[in-house]
């Protein structure tokens, strides 16, 4: 237990820090729909196929845990996150807390209050979220809040973060975290 409550201080730091949320600001939980039929559809987790496809061939993967906050943005160019969420600026770096600090960058949408955040949380916190998804090679969890939505991914030795940020969110944010997520992990080692 005092490990989760450890990761989930930095999660929700990066997180409140760069959207504004804070923990007061999350929704409750959506009810599921009932239109599902057997318990193993209820127990299986969403799955989302990701707009655009990327092929990083192994020996180019990166390993997120020793990724700085500036190479974090490097993750993905501008016109591919445009085209798997919105139009987006430059992305700016953040480091946030200490031993070992919260890396992350943040994407502001050209227009509007949205943005995307690209973070690398400690291993194993891959568990924040509420709900579990399936993200292709891995699967992860995901929270819905007000104001975003949030995907957390386990990679190798690290746990990858991927928020958008909107005035009020819903499923439509948490399917295009799910699919920054998978276009970022395919230049992970996982």
């Amino acid at each position: 237990m005092s490990v989760r409550r450890r990761g989930w201080l930095p999660a929700a730091v990066l997180l409140g820090v760069v959207s504004g949320c804070t923990p007061g600001d999350q929704a409750p939980p959506a009810a599921e729909p009932s239109t599902q039929s057997s318990s193993a559809e209820q127990s299986a987790p969403e799955s989302a196929a990701p707009s655009i496809i990327r092929n990083v061939p192994p020996e180019q993967r990166k390993q997120l845990a020793g990724l700085s906050a500036d190479q974090l943005c490097g993750l993905v160019e501008l016109d591919q996150l445009g085209a798997l969420a919105f139009p987006v600026e430059r992305g700016q770096p953040r480091e946030i807390g200490f031993d070992p600090p919260v890396r992350g960058c943040s994407f502001e949408a050209r227009s509007g209050g949205r943005s995307v955040l690209i973070g690398a949380q400690p291993a194993g916190f891959a568990t924040l979220g509420r709900e579990e998804v399936d993200l292709g090679t891995v699967h992860g969890t995901q929270t819905l809040h007000a104001g975003d939505c949030t995907v957390y991914a386990g990679a190798a030795g690290a746990t990858l973060q991927i928020s958008v940020t909107v005035g009020e969110a819903d499923t439509d944010q948490c399917q295009t975290a799910q699919h920054v997520t998978q276009y970022v992990l395919a230049a992970l080692v996982v």
